[in-house]
């Protein structure tokens, strides 16, 4: 009995002396490893309802490492792109807990706030789409603000000049109003997004072919 109890005692020794050795650099590598190996598997994923998988990995990402931004920002990201999809079993659970990861955003001093609010903004666009003839009127003050906020951050930050193009040509058309230049800001955020460098592997960099697909569609 003393010989298990020395041995449970040696392996918890073991465990804790490396947990806290581990250098803060070395975590952070390692979370950017982990994170590039979901984000691959999101981009070789056919089946968008597969994206739950990769959001209970960031789950346990964002729990293994909590001052990590990264890892929140995706699962927050996902959520939307299931209830823009339709693909989410329940909508109102999933843009819930992309309110809660907004909050730690917020709240994250290493966070990029300009992507942050680029999401929060993304966050009411999905509210509306939830209940367009009750949330459209409630929100798309804040779908313009958020991504004009967050091009007041970082004018170079492609995302929120694609979507707030895009949400001002849907509005447009929806009251049916003149040609508002949108083929012309499409050519020049696709010229943003080439000059774009992400700060890292992992960091956002969404949207291009969004934008190669819209002006297909649009523009002539």
């Amino acid at each position: 009995m003393k010989k298990i109890l020395l041995l449970m005692f040696v392996m918890w020794s073991v465990t804790t002396v490396y947990a806290q050795s581990v250098p803060v650099k070395e975590i952070s590598v390692t979370c950017q490893d982990m994170l590039q190996q979901v984000l691959t598997r999101v981009k070789e994923e056919k089946d968008i309802s597969k994206l739950y998988d990769q959001v209970n990995t960031l789950k346990r990402l964002s729990a293994m490492y909590p001052g990590e931004w990264l890892p929140d920002y995706y699962i927050a990201y996902f959520d939307l792109k299931l209830v823009l999809s339709k693909a989410g079993a329940k909508p109102e659970d999933l843009v819930q807990e992309a309110a809660d990861k907004l909050t730690a955003l917020k709240a994250n001093g290493s966070a990029d706030m300009s992507e942050v609010y680029t999401l929060e903004a993304y966050y009411y666009y999905a509210m509306i789409s939830l209940n367009p003839a009750v949330n459209g009127q409630k929100y798309y003050r804040e779908v313009i603000g958020g991504y004009e906020k967050a091009i007041r951050l970082n004018q170079h930050n492609p995302r929120p000049q694609l979507q707030l193009a895009i949400f001002q040509n849907r509005m447009a058309a929806f009251t049916k109003a003149a040609d508002n230049g949108f083929c012309d800001k499409l050519q020049q955020v696709e010229k943003t997004f080439h000059d774009f460098k992400p700060a890292t592997a992992v960091s956002p960099d969404w949207g291009l072919p969004e934008l190669l697909y819209v002006k297909e569609n649009s523009c002539h």
